[in-house]
């Protein structure tokens, strides 16, 4: 008796990404692995892709918000029209292998410790480079590509990782749920570092799978709104994440991580020190959602603040933080 594939919701957020439709969903279309969809939503692009793409590939499922809702509003959107019990959020500007998927549901499938899978991502442009083999994420919510950098090794075996890669990753529709969906502060980063830690709260495993393999168009760049929003959502996740006995044992790693920002800050310029003085304000505008917060995330937690920890990493990424420009 043949098994049953389990369905899997494919969820693509657009804006303005015209150069990438072609590649990217052609890939998408042409997997090995047959119970998927895809949903592809559209974030108010005014350059004509989101009519290309209804036109070039009508049996997409399409989601036409009526504003710029950033990344994770975009997958959230998409996550109210899913039939799948696996969702797999996917940049628009990737290519992925005709195994992508039927690797990270295979893994999902057999090992149900496991809460969200990451492929090996390699460069679009030098693909016997490595984009990133998961996130290793610091204890302070920092978050760094896996390997970045470093030439591909052909490495077969899964991985356990601390964090999956925002640019394609498969989690449980359930886990997904639970947390409410992306988180809402993520409009362009960190959401992968906030997904990862809420799984591995929830007891679970986050696991790189270097079977399935991604092509990601990536630079290593970074401007002071974006440093803004890593910095403003690195607070919330660990203001939200942790118990207050944590935060204080944990103070000298976070004075740490602080000097070391604002170092970067001072290096980059007054409009980073700017970006960093707001992202510590925005802790006091966010208060009330803060508080709220802190309740929803208390409801996940299935395992302390100490094994949750013990699944991250105590060294910072010194390559890339110099990398950064």
């Amino acid at each position: 008796m043949q098994v049953k594939e389990t369905r899997v919701s494919v969820i693509l957020v657009n804006f303005n990404g015209m150069p990438h439709i072609d590649v990217c969903l052609s890939s998408v279309l042409k997997q090995a692995y047959s119970n998927f969809e895809v949903i592809f939503v559209d974030n108010k692009s005014t350059d004509g892709s989101l009519e290309y793409a209804k036109n070039k590939f009508p049996q997409l499922t399409f989601v036409a918000n009526s504003e710029n809702m950033g990344y994770a509003g975009g997958i959230n959107a998409g996550l109210v029209h899913a039939t799948g019990s696996y969702i797999a959020p996917l940049n628009i500007d990737t290519e992925v292998s005709a195994d992508w998927l039927r690797y990270l549901v295979s893994f999902l499938d057999e090992n149900e410790f496991a809460g969200a899978v990451t492929p090996k991502v390699l460069l679009f442009h030098k693909r016997d480079t490595i984009n990133a083999m998961g996130l290793n994420i610091h204890v302070s919510g920092l978050g760094f590509c896996r390997g970045l950098g470093k030439k591909d090794n052909n490495s077969t075996l899964p991985e356990k990782v601390s964090g999956v890669s925002g640019c394609s990753y498969l989690i449980r529709r359930e886990l997904l749920e639970r947390m409410g969906g992306l988180p809402q502060e993520c409009f362009m980063a960190n959401d992968d570092v906030l997904v990862s830690w809420l799984v591995h709260l929830m007891g679970y495993e986050t696991y790189c799978v270097p079977l399935s393999v991604a092509y990601h168009k990536y630079d290593l760049k970074m401007n002071p709104e974006k440093f803004f929003l890593l910095e403003s959502n690195r607070y919330v996740l660990l203001l939200t994440a942790l118990k207050i006995p944590t935060l204080v044992i944990c103070l000298p790693v976070f004075a740490l991580t602080e000097l070391l920002t604002m170092g970067y800050c001072l290096r980059r310029g007054m409009r980073y020190v700017g970006s960093k003085y707001r992202a510590l304000l925005s802790v006091y505008g966010n208060r009330h959602y803060i508080r709220e917060r802190r309740s929803q995330v208390k409801k996940l937690r299935r395992v302390s603040d100490f094994q949750m920890l013990s699944k991250l990493k105590l060294n910072l990424e010194w390559g890339q933080l110099l990398q950064i420009v």
